[in-house]
């Protein structure tokens, strides 16, 4: 089993942090697996002492990690923006050296450990290091997260091909129906998709409102998982 899965997307608001936990969830509650979750950089929570429903601990409460926060989410700002550019608004300096720690630690704690980033590829970490320098520094496999409707065709194609020419593992692309589409774009994507992508389509994950409003039912996650994508890439 590899030992850690890295969940990026081709835009913010994709829903990486539901397919995210939908992955931790599924692996933890239908595979056995001991799950670790990780969130290197969670940008716009106001503070440290009540996060409320983040994506970091919706990640922790899917996984059933016991993990402290801190560890899953080494770095942490207010601002809603890029990490470099939320590090400069509150004149933070950021260590790749201590996230890479963090995650090395995790990966040694638990069978797998799933990684969340934010916005996509090119989304600057520091001055001239992206997420795809921090995926081929950790050479972990990738999930891309993709939207289904009108736009995904370009953006989907454009982030495995970048992950190709660093060389990434790519396990497959899962179309997201995070607003319950059903034009004729979101109908047909799926299919031109296939035709032009050299990496897996795994599936659609279901337009599921509220899905959050309780907090995490892992239970639930892991069967709307396992019901509408290809999980057979995970036995590896």
């Amino acid at each position: 089993m590899m030992k850690s899965i890295f969940v990026t997307g081709t835009d913010t608001g994709v829903g990486k942090t539901v397919v995210s936990s939908s992955i931790a969830a599924y692996l933890s509650v239908v595979k056995g697996l001991d799950v670790g979750v990780m969130k290197p950089f969670e940008s716009g929570i106001e503070t440290t002492d009540d996060r409320g429903f983040d994506d970091t601990r919706a990640l922790k409460e899917a996984s059933g990690s016991q993990d402290a926060v801190n560890e899953i989410n080494p770095y942490l700002f207010k601002a809603p923006l890029a990490p470099e550019a939320a590090a400069a608004e509150e004149n933070a300096s950021i260590d790749i050296d201590l996230v890479t720690s963090a995650y090395n630690r995790l990966t040694a704690r638990h069978d797998v450990v799933v990684v969340e980033g934010a916005g996509g590829l090119l989304v600057p970490i520091m001055e001239g290091f992206f997420y795809a320098d921090l995926i081929g520094a950790w050479n972990a496999p990738v999930i891309v997260v993709s939207r289904l409707t009108l736009g995904t065709i370009n953006h989907t194609l454009l982030t495995c091909g970048h992950l190709k020419s660093i060389s990434a593992k790519v396990l497959g692309v899962i179309l997201n129906d995070t607003e319950g589409a059903d034009d004729i774009a979101s109908r047909t994507n799926p299919a031109m998709l296939k035709k032009y992508l050299d990496v897996p389509l795994l599936g659609i994950f279901p337009h599921t409102p509220g899905l959050f409003e309780r907090g995490v039912d892992r239970k639930r996650l892991a069967d709307l998982f396992a019901r509408n994508i290809d999980c057979s890439v995970f036995e590896d």
